[in-house]
C-alpha cells in the first residue's frame, strides 16, 4: 500500500475513532443531567411513624450510615436558608432534602430520627461517647423555615415499592425487597414485619 493510502486510511480511523469518543462523551454528558437515584443512595428510612421504633427498625449498617447522612441533610437546609452549618451542602435537590426544608416540622423529626439512631449506635455497639455527627447534630439551631406540620415523607425508591400516602409501608417493602441480603440487628430481634416479609418471599 502506497504512504498516501495508509495515510489516509488512518485519518479515517482517526475519524471514526474521535466520532465514537465524541458520541460517548454526549451520552455520558446527557446522563449525567438526570436525577439518577441510585439504591446506594442518600435516603431517609421511614419504618414506623414512632421516631424511637423507626430507629430500633434501623438495620445494623443504617443506624451507623444514616447518622452522617441525615447530618448532612440537615446541615444542607440550614445552609440553604441563610444559616451557618458545620457540614458542607451536598445533595441540595435530594428529594429527602427537599422534604426536609418543606416545614420545620419535618426538619426537627429529622434532628430526633439523627440522635435516636446515635441511641441506637450506643446501645448496639456498646459505646460511651456519641457519634461524630451526632454530637454535631445536637448542637444544630434549627433553620429559619415556616412550620407547616409533619408533611407527607419522600419515598426514595423504586416504584414498585412506593405506596402513595403511607412512607412506612413503602419503606417496609423497600427494605424487605432491598436490604434483606444485608440487614442483621446487634443486640435486637429483627422486626417482626421483616422476618414475616422475608418468610414470605421464600
Amino acid at each position: 500500500m502506497a504512504a498516501g493510502a495508509c495515510l489516509a486510511t488512518l485519518s479515517n480511523k482517526g475519524c471514526l475513532i474521535g466520532g465514537f469518543y465524541l458520541r460517548i462523551h454526549q451520552v455520558f454528558s446527557q446522563i449525567s443531567r438526570r436525577p439518577l437515584l441510585r439504591a446506594g443512595s442518600m435516603n431517609i428510612f421511614i419504618l414506623d411513624r414512632n421516631i424511637r421504633t423507626c430507629a430500633r427498625y434501623h438495620a445494623d449498617q443504617h443506624v451507623i450510615k444514616m447518622i452522617l447522612e441525615s447530618a448532612q441533610m440537615l446541615c444542607a437546609v440550614i445552609s440553604r436558608t441563610g444559616g451557618s452549618a458545620p457540614y458542607k451542602s451536598t445533595h441540595l435537590n435530594h428529594p429527602c432534602t427537599l422534604w426536609a426544608s418543606r416545614s420545620l416540622s419535618n426538619w426537627l423529626w429529622l434532628q430526633r430520627l439523627t440522635l435516636a439512631l446515635n441511641d441506637e449506635y450506643r446501645y448496639r455497639y456498646r459505646k460511651t461517647v456519641d457519634h461524630k455527627s451526632a454530637a454535631i447534630v445536637r448542637e444544630l439551631p434549627p433553620p429559619c423555615i415556616d412550620d407547616l406540620g409533619l408533611t407527607e415523607f419522600a419515598q426514595v425508591m423504586p416504584e414498585q415499592y412506593r405506596v402513595p400516602g403511607d412512607g412506612v409501608l413503602a419503606y417496609r417493602r423497600f427494605y424487605i425487597a432491598e436490604k434483606a441480603h444485608f440487614a442483621s440487628w446487634t443486640r435486637r430481634r429483627p422486626p417482626r414485619w421483616f422476618v414475616a416479609g422475608t418468610q414470605d418471599k421464600s
